[in-house]
């Protein structure tokens, strides 16, 4: 039993760190959106002055 609780438990920390790089992927992909976006914009911004 000591090693079934074991097992599950390595099992759901596994999942946890995999959530947690997903959601760190997702927050660096999003910053990345933002800066382009926000480069593009100023770009625009500069060329119709």
């Amino acid at each position: 039993m000591e090693q079934e609780d074991k097992s599950l438990i390595d099992g759901k920390i596994e999942e946890l760190k995999f959530d947690i790089e997903k959601l760190n992927e997702q927050k660096f992909v999003n910053l990345l959106i933002e800066i382009i976006v926000s480069i593009t914009l100023n770009e625009l911004n500069e060329k119709s002055d």
